[in-house]
């Protein structure tokens, strides 16, 4: 499971952050959406021994070097974005770009992904990944978005390698709760 750290706000960023890697999950993905993206990469990469920290929502290879020289293990993006692709493909590093179709799967896999990033998932029938292995069982499938206790069964029945989850987990994370991930939260 990749934890999705997605909001505008450095220091909340950071404290959802540390509440998911106290929580036990190691493995996040801090957003570009957040401000200040790859300084908050910096410091959890700096504070949490043993968690891999990836950047997400990268969309320009100006973010992706970014993201590298703040020390990001992957990168996750919203969509193929083919220089993006090439760019970490001929770093070996770990990249995952969305798709949302059998034919952006495949693109998404020749461009680069060693693990197709399923977008967004809460549109999709967890039989989507069954279906698109059936021609294609060489591409590894993660979903992200909509992703739950309620089908996170059915997900990896069908198929998915890991799976993203972002607001479900997060949600009653707030300045007055840093310690609790939502307690619906049961996988």
């Amino acid at each position: 499971m990749i934890a999705v750290i997605r909001c505008e706000d450095f220091t909340r960023a950071k404290l959802i952050s540390k509440t998911i890697i106290n929580s036990g999950i190691d493995a996040l993905e801090v957003t570009f959406t957040v401000k200040g993206a790859p300084e908050l990469i910096k410091e959890l990469k700096a504070e949490s021994s043993g968690v891999i920290i990836g950047a997400g929502t990268v969309l320009t290879v100006v973010q992706a070097e970014d993201a590298l020289k703040a020390g990001a293990d992957f990168i996750v993006s919203p969509c193929i974005i083919e220089e993006v692709g090439a760019f970490f493909r001929e770093r070996g590093i770990f990249c995952s770009m969305a798709a949302g179709t059998s034919t952006e799967v495949y693109n998404s896999y020749n461009h680069g992904s060693d693990v197709v990033k399923l977008f967004p998932g809460e549109y999709m029938n967890p039989g989507i990944i069954k279906a698109i292995k059936a021609p294609m069982p060489f591409i590894d499938i993660m979903p992200t978005g909509g992703v739950d206790h309620k089908n996170i069964k059915s997900w990896f029945d069908n198929g998915a390698f890991a799976i993203g989850v972002g607001g479900y987990l997060t949600k009653n994370i707030d300045e007055n709760n840093l310690d609790i991930l939502n307690p619906d939260a049961k996988f």
